[in-house]
């Protein structure tokens, strides 16, 4: 599903996503991502750094959901989708050399997960 040009932007500016994801038995696992990126009108990807209920989690069931607000503009957008998990390759290559660039403090990526846009429910956008 593409994204509309407003939530591209959103993204775009907020850099900070809050996802979501489950269990394959269904018990949920939030986690902040402060490195979401817009690959393409479809496809979303963020840094696995120090997340092992995320990853864990994606490798049983690939469902999952992200949030991106703009408190001060009292906007957001929740979007749903699948992710694959990645830990070489062209894509994985990209996100750790632009984390290693943005955040230097951090520890390099164990994964980049890209995510295939399904569902979007923009709020107040």
């Amino acid at each position: 599903m593409d994204m509309p040009q407003n939530v591209i932007d959103l993204i775009q500016q907020q850099h900070l996503a809050f996802v979501s994801t489950s269990t394959i038995n269904g018990i949920p696992n939030v986690s902040p991502k402060g490195s979401i990126s817009v690959l393409d009108k479809s496809k979303l990807v963020f840094a696995e750094i120090a997340s092992p209920r995320t990853i864990s989690n994606l490798k049983d069931n690939p469902n999952i959901s992200l949030y991106v607000l703009d408190r001060e503009n009292n906007r957001g957008v929740q979007i749903k989708g699948k992710a694959s998990l990645m830990n070489t390759g062209p894509i994985f290559e990209n996100i750790s050399k632009l984390l290693k660039e943005k955040m230097p403090q951090l520890p390099p990526a164990n994964y980049a997960v890209l995510i295939d846009v399904t569902e979007i429910f923009p709020y107040k956008m």
